[in-house]
């Protein structure tokens, strides 16, 4: 593995292509993903079943829960933006 691992809680937009998740690092703080790459969203869609009610990020995304089952697999730092990128969901 070459970065840290996070909690999935949720995407913004639409689930047929999530292009960002919501994501809880350890430690429980919420943070927004980068863009991820199309075959990855693609992929990470056919995973978003379900979904849960929408929620809020302190700065205000809206963003639509599911069940925390995902696992991504992160880059090693933040964005200048403070996102994460994500390496790949699991």
């Amino acid at each position: 593995m070459n970065g840290m691992e996070a909690v999935v809680v949720g995407y913004p937009g639409p689930a047929a292509q999530p292009r960002r998740l919501v994501l809880r690092l350890p430690g429980g703080k919420l943070v927004l993903s980068a863009d991820m790459p199309e075959a990855l969203a693609r992929a990470v869609a056919t995973y978003l079943t379900g979904p849960g009610p929408l929620r809020r990020l302190p700065d205000g995304t809206t963003y639509t829960s599911i069940h925390e089952s995902l696992i991504a697999e992160l880059t090693g730092r933040p964005h200048l933006n403070g996102t994460v990128g994500i390496l790949r969901v699991y």
